[in-house]
């Protein structure tokens, strides 16, 4: 980092250099997370293969592809008290080991003569644990090193690196068709590369030093992120910041008890405050609506989606080309957020999300009932496929990123960790439902009323963040607060009354 640093730079773009490079580390510690997220789709074909020796049944299938998501809750909530506790960078350094076990353990599943299964479950479910830290850690310590102006940009790169992980397992499985033990061989050496970036590159946030006190730490971690000599104003304006907004925030401990869960009582009754609870609920109901629009179970089980849809191209390609489209609709996100905020993007998203999901349903109708004949059917195989591949783009600029990256933000720093950590813990306890229910909901519901009650949540979600989501572009994390803040919100009216009787008005 230190050639960010010269002094022949212009102060801004220095800051702005060191925070992309802060960025790209951070973030390189969730793609081996996210990847587990689309093992499941290249692993299956050659677990469920009949010539295969150890092939699984239909229902251990089921459980293989959505066991991860029992442990990626259990991630997510623990990684608030290890975010709080031990810092934003520790707990990207505990990502790291987490994720090298995981698929050291499926790598070594491939390798031994016996029963499998169970070593399968194990690496799953670790490496859905490391899914559930990742899903914000990341992002809550770009929210707090990343200046208002590049924030909304910064926090929403977490689905960009996401997207590219599950890029990254499908191209894998494209080249190692069947061979899922070298797909885990090769994905294990990302955690191991990812630390030591994070060892020797990532300084500590800022706002969490000064939470625990350290303010001294926190100036010189503040200079080495913003670019700016140790005793300029700017420094000296943000460490105050911090420091009143610690005061503010600030919840009483018991000298006496000082055990690693014994803070958790009290930061929960804090959530019973408008400025926890009530982004909280919002969130959360986000989450809900992105889960149940079927976002994730496409991934999970993306090459049976796509043959259900009646995709006629090779399915490992068309997978690859769809996870691309994801990747790039996350990585416009980075200027849509900036330009438009969280709730344009977010409204677009969800429209599509019910057009596609809606058409889709439709044509396969159309197509099952024979309203259309076989003969227009095999013309019209172009429509899935581009009704799949326009669902990726709009669900990555909306629905898929915008929940994640506010949840980074939109909370106070006390309980940023915690809070955050809550919430996509549930929203991945929302994940395990509809992964573990998509045989059933399939066999029941036939392929078209599985893509309709898709789009009908589709479009429950859009009519929800067009009544209630609020905008955050543009504001600092203490405005954000302020949002939700009623007393706040009070005081500013009065004063501004105050101001207009003096001024005769």
């Amino acid at each position: 980092m230190d050639k960010f640093e010269k002094d022949d730079l212009p102060p801004a773009k220095r800051s702005t250099l060191i925070q992309i490079a802060l960025c790209l580390i951070a973030y390189f510690s969730t793609i081996a997370p996210s990847m587990s997220l689309g093992f499941s789709a290249v692993a299956l074909p050659g677990l469920s293969n009949p010539t295969n020796p150890y092939r699984l049944s239909d229902e251990q299938q089921t459980w293989f592809a959505s066991i991860a998501s029992i442990a990626t809750p259990i991630g997510c909530f623990i990684s608030g008290p290890i975010s709080d506790r031990f810092g934003r960078k520790m707990s990207l350094l505990t990502i790291n080991a987490i994720t090298f076990l995981g698929w050291l353990v499926l790598t070594l599943a491939a390798r031994i003569d016996g029963q499998i299964y169970a070593m399968l479950l194990v690496g799953r479910l670790i490496t859905g644990f490391s899914t559930g830290l990742a899903s914000i850690s990341a992002a809550v310590y770009m929210a707090e090193v990343s200046s208002p102006e590049l924030r909304g940009m910064f926090t929403t790169a977490s689905a960009s690196f996401f997207s590219l992980g599950i890029v990254i397992v499908y191209f894998l499985g494209y080249l190692f068709k069947d061979d899922w033990g070298q797909i885990a061989l090769i994905t294990s050496v990302i955690p191991v590369i990812s630390m030591l970036l994070s060892v020797f590159l990532l300084p500590e946030s800022p706002a969490w030093l000064v939470s625990k006190n350290r303010e001294m730490e926190a100036r010189s971690n503040l200079t080495k992120i913003y670019g700016f000599k140790n005793s300029t104003t700017e420094i000296r304006e943000e460490i105050q910041t911090l420091v009143d907004n610690r005061k503010k925030n600030e919840i009483k401990k018991n000298p006496a008890n000082t055990s690693f869960f014994a803070p958790l009582k009290k930061k929960f009754k804090y959530f019973t405050r408008p400025t926890c609870l009530k982004p909280f609920l919002i969130i959360l109901t986000y989450f809900f609506f992105l889960q149940f629009s079927g976002v994730f179970v496409i991934i999970f089980y993306c090459i049976d989606i796509v043959k259900q849809a009646g995709v006629s191209i090779d399915p490992y390609v068309a997978i690859v080309a769809i996870a691309l489209t994801r990747l790039i609709g996350a990585l416009s996100v980075f200027s849509i957020s900036k330009r438009c905020g969280r709730r344009g993007p977010s409204i677009f998203s969800g429209v599509f999300i019910t057009v596609c999901m809606l058409g889709l349903s439709a044509y396969l109708y159309c197509k099952n009932e024979e309203i259309i004949s076989k003969d227009l059917a095999k013309q019209l195989t172009w429509i899935p496929l581009t009704l799949l591949v326009v669902y990726f783009f709009t669900s990555a600029v909306g629905f898929l990123t915008v929940p994640f990256a506010m949840a980074a933000e939109v909370f106070p720093t006390k309980i940023r960790g915690l809070a955050s950590g809550l919430v996509t813990c549930l929203a991945y306890g929302f994940n395990f439902i509809t992964v573990k229910t998509y045989a059933v909901m399939m066999d029941s519901m036939g392929n078209a009323g599985f893509f309709c009650f898709y789009g009908i949540m589709g479009l429950l979600g859009t009519i929800f963040v067009m009544t209630l989501l609020p905008e955050t572009k543009g504001k600092t994390l203490q405005e954000i607060e302020e949002l939700f803040d009623k007393k706040v919100k009070h005081t500013s009216e009065k004063e501004l009354l105050s101001v207009q009787i003096q001024n005769g008005k």
